[in-house]
């Protein structure tokens, strides 16, 4: 039953890559698939793939836990038209752990230091699932000339956590809280949603194209069922071109269970 729960937020790391060279890419030139620095000491893995077209550059954000290998097919996919990247956050995959936070704000910043060393033009398309939907929101706020749309997958509301634990048996809540440890603690990951709960009030997000799709079987009962597709309908809401598409009957790693339906609303976001 908990797994179940979990499945919202928590994710299964895949068998890790194998060591990369670090690489930096020279001034004119987009950078290869390697790790690059973003802090002293601190080296993020960029999986790079495609070449720069007069389409924007896909940017994939995985959820908690997850590193880049969990986009290998729709990257591939998409790299036909542009170029793409996915990566591993902090302490992920193949990139180096970090003293600092793991908090949406601190990941947005360090993304953002990632795609300025691998020489990874603008603008971007942001794809970001589950949790890394915060990401997306995170740095379109921050970065918002560089941002042409956002695709969010399943994507995570700030008040989510509110909607769980309401649900939540009392017996089980502090279980469900202790399995945060892939990337911080519950008290960091609170501290994201908390963060873009903030953001919100900016709206930097209302006439940015945005793509929400959203997984209709998580699992966890009908009331939370429905509470999750209001809070999807509700992200829909943060910009007026906004579309909503529904994945009917998958679960919440819809990139993988229907991913010609991903693959294609990323590339109707290309062609707008």
């Amino acid at each position: 039953m908990m797994k179940r729960w979990l499945s919202l937020t928590l994710s299964f790391c895949l068998v890790f890559l194998m060591a990369a060279p670090l690489a930096e890419g020279k001034t004119n030139q987009v950078g290869s698939s390697g790790l690059y620095e973003v802090s002293t000491g601190v080296a993020l893995y960029a999986n790079i793939q495609g070449v720069k077209t007069s389409l924007p550059t896909v940017v994939f954000i995985s959820g908690y836990g997850d590193d880049s290998s969990v986009w290998s097919g729709i990257q591939s996919k998409i790299s036909h038209k542009t170029l793409t990247v996915s990566y591993d956050r902090a302490g992920l995959g193949l990139s180096d752990d970090t003293t600092k936070d793991k908090t949406t704000k601190q990941q947005v910043k360090e993304l953002h230091k990632l795609l300025r060393k691998a020489n990874i033009p603008g603008p971007y398309v942001l794809v970001g699932h589950s949790i890394g939907g915060l990401n997306v929101r995170g740095f379109a706020d921050r970065y918002t000339n560089e941002v042409a749309g956002a695709v969010l997958i399943d994507a995570s509301h700030e008040k989510q956590e509110e909607a769980v634990l309401a649900i939540l048996p009392p017996e089980f809540i502090e279980m469900y809280q202790s399995q945060f440890t892939a990337e911080g603690d519950y008290a960091e990951v609170t501290k994201s949603f908390k963060y873009i709960e903030k953001l919100r009030a900016k709206d930097a997000m209302r006439n940015l194209p945005l793509t929400v799709i959203s997984a209709t079987e998580h699992g966890m009962g009908p009331e939370m069922e429905i509470k999750w597709a209001e809070m999807q309908q509700d992200l829909a809401s943060l910009s007026n071109q906004a579309t909503h598409v529904t994945a009917p009957n998958s679960g919440h790693y819809v990139y993988l269970e229907q991913p010609e339906l991903v693959q294609q609303a990323i590339i109707s976001m290309l062609e707008q």
